[in-house]
């Protein structure tokens, strides 16, 4: 594996000065290395180039200066070093697909659209394997029945969810016959940045299995890009993260719904273990359609 501690120390310097007027050639004499060495170096272990990281960077903590605090627009575009409001405009418009001042007048901003800062664990995540590499495939709509509840910060009520559903079917006496299991994700825009409603389910047919704490959902049909999660569960953020600041900003796909659908098939085995894998579908469609004016 690359030199892991050095990229993530150029990181480091880089989050430190998001309001500093620096060069790429900064980032590469803070970890003395080339310039050439450390673009190519950088471009691999992060699959970012260190402007494009830079400017994501920047942009996503612009996004959160103007929703939770009173400022000009214009201070915030210049504390990010953006030298005018039009070139402010044009960057802004490109990652969130809204202008500066519709973002504040919405109130909100879909979670998924501002990328975190790249910690260690990201890093070795994603270098980990070739296993982040998508499918595109159309999928049938389908139905599920399970338990949901609303995830904030603590995934960990995630693994007690699949533990209450386990009861539930053990309880109605009538173990899944026909489908495989999943976790649907929903992000509302305005539910925060990393909250959400999660449902731990089986496929059913319809109106499907009954019981005091179960609910039934009917999945559309969509066209997703399909990864493979390898890893444990508390490590989904690390693949989502991934996925919608990595893979999505260069595929020519965009974001048509706020599901995300975990597949584990017919057999839920150890979801924290290191070698566990599962499916995760993220909805998408090609770039082209209409947008904010």
């Amino acid at each position: 594996m690359p030199d892991v501690a050095l990229i993530a120390e150029a990181v480091d310097f880089i989050e430190a000065n998001l309001k500093a007027d620096i060069a790429v050639a900064d980032m590469a004499d803070a970890v003395s290395y080339s310039l050439y060495y450390f673009c190519r170096m950088f471009n691999q272990v992060t699959r970012h180039t260190p402007y494009d990281y830079l400017m994501r960077r920047r942009l996503s903590e612009s996004a959160r200066a103007l929703l939770q605090t009173d400022r000009k627009i214009i201070d915030i575009a210049l504390d990010y070093q953006f030298n005018s409001p039009e070139t402010f405009s044009r960057a802004f418009k490109r990652m969130f697909g809204t202008q500066p001042s519709r973002l504040r007048k919405q109130e909100s901003v879909d979670g998924r659209r501002l990328m975190p800062r790249l910690t260690r664990a990201h890093i070795v995540h994603i270098n980990k394997g070739p296993y982040l590499r998508p499918v595109l495939e159309e999928r049938d709509a389908f139905c599920v029945t399970g338990v949901m509840t609303w995830v904030r910060q603590d995934r960990a009520v995630v693994s007690e969810l699949w533990d209450l559903l386990a009861r539930e079917l053990e309880r109605g006496g009538r173990a899944p016959a026909s489908g495989d299991y999943y976790g649907i994700a929903t992000y509302p825009e305005d539910w925060g940045e990393r909250d959400f409603l999660y449902m731990a389910a089986v496929e059913t047919q319809e109106p499907g299995l009954t019981g005091p704490a179960l609910v039934s959902k009917r999945v559309p049909a969509l066209r997703y890009a399909r990864f493979v999660h390898k890893g444990p569960t508390r490590d989904l953020p690390l693949t989502l993260d991934y996925v919608y600041h990595t893979w999505l900003p260069r595929s020519g796909e965009r974001l048509v719904s706020s599901l995300v659908v975990e597949c584990y098939g017919r057999e839920l085995k150890d979801l924290d273990s290191e070698e566990a894998e599962r499916e995760i579908c993220v909805p998408v469609e090609p770039e082209g359609g209409d947008e904010d004016s």
